[in-house]
Formats: C-alpha cells, sequence, structure tokens
C-alpha cells in the first residue's frame, strides 16, 4: 500500500466521520469507472455510518446500457438523486466527493461546488488550471482508473463487499485498461487478482460491455458514414464525396502518424453520448489509424472530444490547447447557457469540452496544432519509415490534383474543416 493510498485514506476516514452526509459525483454522463468508483466510495460512506448520495443527472437512456443496468440493480441499496436533489439536501456540513474527474465543467455540479463545506477529489486524469478547488486531492495519472484506487482503499480498510461490488470495481478497470491492453501496473493486476478472489468475473463484465445493436451502428456511421453530393452544372455533374472520417498523416511528427478525425460530416450537429465518442476513437486506433480524435455535440451547445494514441504522439498535451483560450474564440451563434472550453488527459487517453455552433472550427485548431508539431531532431536517424510516409501522401495529393484537370465530369474529394476542397 503506497504512502499515497494511506494519506487518502486518512483523509476520507476524518472528513466522512466529520460529515453530516456525503455526496459522491463523478463525470457527466459516468462510465464503468465512474459509476464503479462511487458505489465504492458509498460503501465507506456506509461502512463509517454516513448517509451517502451518489449524484447522477443523466436520464437512463442517456447512458451506456450496462451502466444503466447498474444503477437500476444497486438502487435499493445504494441512493441516487439528481442535481436539484443535490442541490436541496447539500449543506455546509456536507462532504462533496468527486470520482474519476477533476474538472468542474464536466461535473453535474459544476456551479453548485460552494454548497458543501469540503471537497474531496480522487481521480487518475491529468491536473489542469480547471481542477476543482478541493480540500484534499488524490490525482495519481499512475493508476489505471479510479476503480483501482477505490478498490486499495476497500482492502486497506479491510471492509467486506459483495461480489456484485467485486464485478463494478473490475469493471471500471477493464474500461480503462481497454482489458489490460494498456495502462497496466503490477498494482492494476495485483488490484485485480483480489478483485477475482471476491467474485469478480470476467465474463459477467464482458456481457455488460456488450453494445446493443443501435449504438454499435451510430458508432460505426460515425467512422464510416459518407455521402456522396452531386452538382449539375451546365455541361457535366460533379460528384464529390464527403466522408466523416478523414485521415492524415503528418510528416513533421516523429514516425509521420496517421491521424484520424472523425466527425458527422452529414449531419455536423448530431447529438452523441460521450461514451459513444470514446467507443468510435477506440475503434478507429484499433483497426485504422495510429491517433484518433473524435468529435460531436454531446448536448445542443457543446462540442465534446475524445482523442486516442498508441504512439508517441500525447493526446493530453494535444488537448491541452483547449485550457489555454475561452469559449469566445469560436463561433457562437447565441449566447450559450453553459459555456465550456477546456481538455486534457494522459499520453493515450485524452478528453475536452468545448461549446461552440461550428464543430469543425475545432477541427482546424487541431489540425494547425499538429502541422507546428515539430520532429525530435535527435531521433530522425532511427525513424527510416517516415520517408515512405512521405511519398504515400504526396502520390495521393498528385492524384487528386490530376483528377480535377481530367475533364471526366467525376472529382472526389475529401472533406477538411467542414469544407469541401
Amino acid at each position: 500500500m503506497s504512502n499515497q493510498i494511506k494519506l487518502l485514506r486518512d483523509a476520507l476516514l476524518k472528513n466522512i466521520a466529520n460529515a453530516s452526509q456525503v455526496f459522491i459525483v463523478g463525470h457527466n454522463t459516468p462510465d464503468y469507472d465512474a459509476i464503479g468508483s462511487a458505489l465504492g466510495v458509498a460503501t465507506i460512506a456506509r461502512e463509517l455510518d454516513t448517509k451517502a448520495y451518489i449524484v447522477v443527472n443523466d436520464l437512463a437512456q442517456d447512458l451506456d446500457s450496462g451502466v444503466a443496468k447498474i444503477i437500476e440493480d444497486t438502487k435499493d441499496d445504494y441512493h441516487f438523486i439528481t442535481l436539484e436533489e443535490y442541490q436541496a439536501l447539500a449543506n455546509k456540513n456536507s462532504l462533496l466527493i468527486t470520482v474519476d474527474v477533476n474538472k468542474k465543467y464536466l461535473t453535474s455540479v459544476e456551479n453548485d461546488l460552494d454548497k458543501v463545506g469540503k471537497i474531496i477529489v480522487i481521480d487518475h486524469h491529468q491536473e489542469t488550471e480547471q481542477t476543482i478547488t478541493a480540500d484534499y486531492k488524490h490525482i495519481d495519472e499512475r493508476a489505471s482508473s479510479t476503480c483501482e484506487i477505490v478498490a486499495q482503499l476497500l482492502h486497506n480498510l479491510k471492509i467486506n463487499y459483495s461480489e456484485e461490488m467485486a464485478n463494478y470495481l473490475y469493471a471500471g478497470i477493464v474500461l480503462d485498461t481497454k482489458s489490460f491492453q494498456k495502462n497496466t501496473t503490477a498494482i492494476t493486476h495485483d488490484t485485480a487478482e483480489k478483485l477475482y478472489a471476491r467474485g469478480a468475473s470476467y465474463e459477467v463484465v464482458s456481457r455488460w460491455r456488450v453494445a446493443n445493436y443501435e449504438e454499435d451502428k451510430k458508432v460505426n456511421n460515425l467512422i464510416f458514414g459518407s455521402n456522396i453530393i452531386r452538382e449539375i452544372g451546365s455541361s457535366e455533374i460533379t460528384e464529390i464525396t464527403i466522408n466523416n472520417n478523414s485521415i492524415r498523416v503528418y510528416t513533421n511528427i516523429l514516425g509521420a502518424p496517421q491521424v484520424s478525425f472523425a466527425i458527422n460530416r452529414i449531419t455536423p450537429h448530431e447529438i452523441y453520448r460521450r461514451d459513444l465518442l470514446a467507443k468510435a476513437a477506440d475503434k478507429i486506433v484499433a483497426k485504422y489509424a495510429e491517433v484518433a480524435v473524435v468529435m460531436g455535440y454531446v448536448d445542443e451547445e457543446t462540442v465534446g472530444i475524445c482523442a486516442r494514441s498508441k504512439v508517441n504522439l500525447n493526446v493530453g498535451n494535444l488537448l491541452e490547447i483547449f485550457e489555454e483560450k475561452d469559449y469566445t474564440c469560436f463561433p457562437q451563434e447565441t449566447t450559450p447557457k453553459s459555456p465550456v472550453c477546456g481538455g486534457g488527459g494522459g499520453q493515450q487517453i485524452a478528453g475536452g469540452s468545448v461549446t461552440t455552433s461550428n464543430i469543425f472550427s475545432l477541427e482546424e485548431l487541431l489540425m494547425n496544432q499538429l502541422s507546428e508539431m515539430k520532429v525530435d531532431e535527435e531521433n530522425i536517424v532511427s525513424q527510416q519509415e517516415s520517408a515512405d510516409t512521405i511519398v504515400i501522401v504526396e502520390k495521393e495529393e498528385e492524384r487528386l490534383v490530376e483528377n480535377k484537370g481530367t475533364g471526366t465530369g467525376k472529382i472526389k474529394t475529401k472533406c477538411e474543416n467542414g469544407k469541401v476542397h
């Protein structure tokens, strides 16, 4: 047990014991890591005889089907409340604990943090300027997941928990490690082994995570959707193909990675759950590109961004550009109700949220940001494969130019930044 976990344990024991009630909140549209760790912290509060409420302000139909099932299955044993109920119950004798999130704009309670007397943050995502101001913060970027951290707490405190709870915590670890393929340490595997000893089952968790048909179809359409526009001129018909997924090779970056930008270019204002954007990004880096940036509206005015990398391009650093900007930098058709602008994360996984009426302005910014990233000259010699990649890109560009000059009347182009070229 690390010293940091012991310090977190002591902070929790002290603050939970001194609180009249505990509120636990994860990020908006909670995933398995957020809901599993929330249930784990609620179990600790219950062991200390302190009433705990888990704040989930999303409708069941807006949640991942597996997460919605967990909430349904546990609502008789744990207290789930909405934001409105939190606002009515919270007071200065209350303790708020955020799990799997440290940015206030990603939580439903972002405008009501001052209603409680104390705040504790438990998370494994990168800390930024928009991190919640808290009385105690445990942000461990080395941890695979927040469920890993909470499971360690339960084991250290020797708290008995059910087989179902073991599965909830295990599901969070499985999700955030992509089934133990990344972000794992010896502690991750040790924690998983202890959860297995308590009844966790990979088969059970896998059944929860099977996407239903409609969700799978929506993810596939976001990645592979396309549309052909036929423009009839005076003497010819021009065909323009618009693809949702545009892949570029950035030869100025070490290794010349293939970066996929996926946006619904046909109906750009379609609304997506954040977990569907994440699933699309995961699918892209698994099979089609080395880096994925998937964007979609998560409500009428906010664009959610999910980024993934399997090479040495740090997507957390890439999305941090939004931390340096204000939402007013981007187009706004109307005055937004709850404007946000932020992003960040780790080497392989990152996310962001930006208020704008033009999703393509965010894509253009990120494309330009990548174009400005320079090769580490000390390592150029070892990157022999990048020369071949450059040739491929140049040939593709030449082919497009040649097609435009053929006079055949059929031009197929890529759609970039929401414009057809």
